[in-house]
């Protein structure tokens, strides 16, 4: 599924609704939860999850050319966890 599907979805939900407003919607919903995110905060939608960003440490990795060990910078990461609800299906 992709953001054009989640878009048709609700515009066949939404009869009243066009497209292009479909669209919006989806569009504004994944602009906030990227906003959230990108300040820090925990971003949690009721019955399908929760989705944070978490600090990875640096590691040890070898370069596949040369075999030599190289540190690879520890980075942020977005987790996320699925609610119950959804692990049960």
């Amino acid at each position: 599924m992709n953001k054009n599907d989640l878009s048709k979805a609700v515009h066949d939900v939404h009869g009243g609704m066009s497209y292009a407003d479909a669209l919006r919607i989806v569009d504004l919903i994944l602009q906030t939860i990227k906003q959230r995110l990108a300040g820090g905060e925990k971003v949690v939608i009721s019955g399908f999850g929760s989705f944070r960003v978490v600090q990875r440490r640096d590691r040890t990795g070898v370069n596949p050319q040369t075999g030599d060990s190289i540190v690879i910078p520890g980075r942020k990461a977005i987790t996320f966890k699925p609610s119950k609800f959804l692990k049960s299906l």
